[in-house]
């Protein structure tokens, strides 16, 4: 359980500054840039559709897809599904799960959970992913398992859905070649199959590169 920052109270008829707020809004600050680390896309709408937070991964999305508000404070340019998905969330504290269609014919998953906040009617949002994992996260297990360069070109292929044979004609090799290399990836990750290889990585954390904080809607 999260724990509020303790803090004193000024004496009474003290000028002392409470140093709540300073640490509060340090905390803020820290949240967003975490978030902003996610390669799943996180955000808060309002029941029209309004955004009231997004991190990095959510607004890149969206650019993507065509939603981008028109203007600051204008709502997303959402599905025809979606508003009365928000109703549903923001008022009636009922959770929904949307699907929504990628400029590749590919579709993600959207959950839309209700926040029991005072005074406030907002939807949690938070997008799935449209690859199995991402580069950062590849070249994080790579590195932890010690991979060469070569095997984890063949990963990458891996987890895009190419066969043995496919990677050895995108790389311009024999299939035994890639055999190989598929057997010496499995062999230092200690995976008992190719399914357990990219089962393994379909759990590594969603995290994004390390890039400065986009500002928000």
């Amino acid at each position: 359980m999260w724990n509020p920052i303790e803090y004193e109270e000024p004496p009474v008829g003290s000028t002392a500054v409470v140093s709540r707020p300073t640490e509060l809004d340090t905390l803020h600050g820290a949240l967003r840039a975490g978030l902003d680390r996610l390669a799943h896309g996180v955000a808060l709408l309002e029941k029209a559709g309004t955004v009231r937070f997004a991190n990095t991964s959510a607004r890149s999305l969206w650019s993507r897809l065509g939603w981008a508000p028109a203007s600051a404070g204008a709502p997303l340019r959402l599905p025809s599904c979606w508003p009365q998905a928000l109703v549903q969330v923001c008022t009636k504290g009922k959770r929904e799960l949307l699907r929504v269609r990628m400029p590749d014919d590919t579709t993600i998953s959207v959950v839309l959970s209700p926040l029991a906040l005072p005074q406030a009617q907002l939807a949690f949002a938070v997008f799935g992913r449209d690859e199995l994992c991402g580069s950062v996260e590849l070249q994080m297990f790579a590195l932890r398992y010690q991979l060469t360069p070569a095997e984890t070109a063949v990963l990458r292929q891996l987890c895009r859905g190419l066969n043995a044979a496919a990677i050895a004609q995108d790389h311009g090799v024999a299939r035994t070649t890639v055999l190989t290399q598929i057997a010496a990836i499995r062999a230092k990750t200690q995976s008992s199959s190719v399914r357990s290889l990219l089962d393994a990585l379909a759990r590594m954390p969603p995290v994004r590169a390390l890039v400065p904080s986009m500002e928000l809607y």
